[in-house]
Formats: C-alpha cells, sequence, structure tokens
C-alpha cells in the first residue's frame, strides 16, 4: 500500500514548511534586533526541523525497510491492531476497501522504516498462501 509511503512524504513536506518558517522568524529577529532568546529558540527549532527532514529523507530515499511478521489482534472500524513479535501493541488506520481482508490471529508483515520506525506497508500473509495453495489444488486437478 502506497498510503503510508505517501503518509511518510506529507510528513516531509510539513518539516519543510516549519522549517521554512523557522528560518523566516529567525532572519527577522535578528534583522529587528529582538532578544537572544528568541534567535536561540527559533536557532533550535531550525536545527531540529533540518535533522528531522533529513532524517525522512534517508528513510524515503533508501530502500532499507525492516520486514517485520505480526498478528491481528483486534479489529475496530478501519483500524487493525498488531501485536508485534517484541509484544507491543500497535494501532494501524487502513482504508475501507482493505479493512476486510484483515481477520483476527492473522498473520501479517509490516514493512517499517529503519530511522524513523514509519509503517511503510502492510501485507497479508495467509491471504497470499491461500491464493498459492488454491492454485496449487487447480494444477493438480488438471493433470
Amino acid at each position: 500500500m502506497k498510503l503510508y509511503e505517501r503518509s511518510l512524504k506529507s510528513q516531509l513536506v510539513s518539516v519543510c514548511i516549519f522549517f521554512f518558517l523557522s528560518l523566516v522568524q529567525l532572519i527577522i529577529n535578528i534583522g529587528d534586533h529582538r532578544p537572544v532568546g528568541f534567535i536561540v529558540i527559533f536557532s533550535f527549532c531550525l536545527g531540529l526541523f533540518l535533522i528531522l527532514a533529513v532524517i525522512i529523507s534517508i528513510d524515503l530515499i533508501q530502500k532499507d525497510a525492516e520486514k517485520i511478521v505480526a498478528k491481528v489482534e483486534f479489529i475496530e472500524e478501519f483500524r487493525i491492531h498488531i501485536r508485534k513479535p517484541n509484544g507491543k501493541l500497535m494501532k494501524v488506520r487502513v482504508k475501507a476497501r482493505e479493512y476486510e481482508k484483515f481477520h483476527l490471529n492473522q498473520s501479517i508483515e509490516l514493512l517499517v522504516g529503519k530511522r524513523t520506525s514509519a509503517l511503510l506497508t502492510i501485507k497479508s500473509l495467509e491471504y497470499e498462501s491461500n491464493d498459492v495453495s488454491q492454485a496449487d489444488v487447480s494444477t493438480t486437478e488438471d493433470v
């Protein structure tokens, strides 16, 4: 699903906008000879947004995401609760048309960014294995 990758891209755009706004405020505060406290605050914000932009960019550019196999624990309306291998519970919102693909105790595969721990894709493992087993059955019946 590209939905989660678009979410990471929108976060990058937001961070870049905040970086630009902090830069403008820093220039205004230096130009108006405001107290040093304002300059320090906006310099800190500028550095923070720059670091976030670099980390998100690296996660988007490099395709070295981690694969995690997890199980569906609980299903709410358009939200599934996933139990990770480390025991933590993760809540994921899914689209309406993809919501019906998930059921309780289903094994799923998550692609998670290494640096940001942001969810990039989610795939159902049992759904794919059922398709393969049905294909095997149909080929053996033909023989």
